[in-house]
């Protein structure tokens, strides 16, 4: 039986068939889904792009989003505009580490990871949400621990990992992730948020592209708004 579902033509039809389920579903919403990417349980907006061999599971995506080359994506909601670069990993899952004698899932999950199940219900949440926002760029072959809130317009640094929440505008860098620094100034950052742009048509992005080329030609868009 194994060999019949692992067969390359099988593998190759499970695909057309999923692809051919969400693009359907979301049809007139430019979807796009490159060859063998893997999704399941997971909502688009418009002009999503998953790329070749990501895999997505329980997700949630705003618009204009794409997942790079390789990628896994588990248990997230992700804001519109951002950009999760090739081999990254996000919200993986987690092992307990406190007050359980063992991490081993057998003993909590009924997931069967190692295939016996011995427990009548889940006993520990191994995927909370973890919460990217907009605008969020994350670099090749980074990191982010399950549960973790990455705020607005912030950058992580390729092949970082992100332990803990990360401020809005924020550039964050290494293992653990930490600080780097600022984007803009306190004022700047308040003005993007409270202008969210990403929230704004296509019609008002094509305007007013220009102003996305410099902070301040986009301040002065706003201050005349």
């Amino acid at each position: 039986m194994e060999i019949v579902v692992k067969n390359p033509i099988t593998v190759w039809l499970r695909w057309v068939l999923k692809w051919l389920m969400y693009k359907f579903k979301y049809a007139g919403r430019h979807l796009r889904m490159e060859y063998l990417c893997e999704i399941t349980r997971t909502q688009f907006s418009h002009y999503n792009t998953i790329y070749k061999f990501a895999r997505v599971r329980d997700a949630r995506f705003g618009s204009y989003t794409y997942v790079g080359r390789e990628s896994q994506v588990y248990s997230a909601n992700v804001g519109s505009f951002t950009s999760i670069g090739p081999q990254v990993l996000i919200g993986l899952g987690e092992h307990p580490s406190k007050q359980f004698v063992s991490t081993h899932p057998i003993f909590y999950s009924m997931r069967g990871q190692s295939n016996p199940v011995i427990v009548e219900k889940e006993l520990f949440d191994e995927f909370p949400t973890t919460e990217i926002g907009n605008d969020v760029w994350i670099g090749a072959r980074a990191v982010v621990k399950t549960g973790v809130k990455i705020g607005d317009g912030a950058i992580v640094a390729a092949g970082s990992v992100v332990t803990k929440d990360v401020e809005p505008y924020t550039i964050v860098g290494g293992v653990p992730a930490k600080l780097i620094r600022y984007r803009f100034d306190d004022e700047t950052i308040e003005l993007l948020m409270k202008s969210r742009w990403w929230e704004k048509d296509i019609e008002w992005l094509k305007k007013n592209k220009d102003a996305f080329l410099d902070i301040a030609t986009f301040r002065q868009l706003n201050s005349e708004e």
